[in-house]
């Protein structure tokens, strides 16, 4: 039976929507694509009612970053409904932010030392802002851009108040992103499961991204030369190699020979998994990527 598709903006009508339901909830920043379809899949799979919140959350980007961002409602609607989408949160920034004065100084105001998560009552006229420790934001992309995070926790808090799903759904292929919600959640939401699911791939390896649509061939081919060469650093680890800096080097060493990239970060974490993430530029167009990889001593 055809799901008829809900659209709705305001706060106070999300939540009679939801009033009841066992939802699942997609957060997403539009632009959707087959990754995202896969978590909306799932959530279908899981849940009574799945709905899907598409907001571009000026927190998380520089203004040109987010004004350039691959955003297409319309079209996002038709994915929406092809995966069986109940309703869609598609509030406007000033429903979100109504007192929002300036997100770039909230980014310039980044706390450097936190011990544990703090919610600000007001910072720069946005209401509960969520700052998170500094050992979950100082690696991987945190260590040149720590303010992302903070807003990436502060619209999922939000969106977990407004909407009170049973779960959500985050792509692994944003890992450190969703360690921190997963963090989150379970200090301050505990009965909201979030549930991760893997990074979904084209056929040619890349990772699927809403910023891939702004690719051309060549850049398209730029980027998956990066891919290819972490796949190489991955197969280095997974033969044994320990000396991690050495599969560093031979990784951007393999990027070095392609002229268009910029490596924007490039890190191996080692803990329970070991973790190869990138994230680089193709002539500005920024992409990331991820392996999660299991011990293999």
């Amino acid at each position: 039976m055809e799901v008829e598709l809900e659209i709705i903006e305001s706060i106070a009508e999300a939540q009679s929507y939801v009033d009841g339901k066992q939802i699942g909830l997609v957060p997403t920043l539009g632009g959707l694509h087959k990754g995202h379809q896969s978590l909306i899949e799932q959530a279908n799979k899981e849940n009574d009612v799945t709905v899907l919140s598409i907001f571009l959350n000026p927190m998380q980007f520089r203004q040109p970053q987010f004004l350039a961002y691959p955003s297409d409602f319309e079209q996002d609607k038709i994915v929406a409904h092809q995966t069986n989408v109940d309703m869609i949160f598609h509030p406007s920034v000033d429903e979100i932010f109504p007192n929002m004065k300036n997100f770039a100084k909230f980014q310039a105001d980044e706390f450097k030392q936190r011990d544990s998560f703090v919610i600000e009552a007001q910072n720069n006229g946005i209401d509960n802002v969520v700052r998170v420790p500094a050992n979950l934001v100082y690696h991987l992309d945190g260590k040149l851009h720590p303010w992302v995070f903070d807003g990436a926790a502060t619209i999922v808090y939000k969106l977990f108040e407004i909407l009170s799903p049973h779960r959500a759904y985050f792509g692994e292929k944003d890992i450190q992103q969703l360690a921190i919600l997963k963090t989150m959640a379970k200090l301050y939401f505990p009965e909201i499961g979030v549930v991760a699911v893997p990074t979904l791939r084209d056929n040619d390896g890349l990772a699927f991204s809403s910023r891939n649509s702004l690719l051309s061939k060549p850049q398209r081919d730029a980027a998956l030369k990066v891919h290819h060469a972490l796949r190489h650093g991955e197969q280095l680890i997974k033969s044994g190699e320990s000396d991690y800096n050495l599969v560093l080097d031979t990784i951007k060493a393999l990027i070095a020979e392609e002229k268009s990239v910029k490596i924007d970060h490039l890190e191996i974490l080692s803990d329970q998994d070991v973790i190869l993430y990138i994230a680089f530029f193709v002539d500005g167009i920024r992409l990331i990527d991820s392996f999660v990889l299991t011990h293999t001593n």
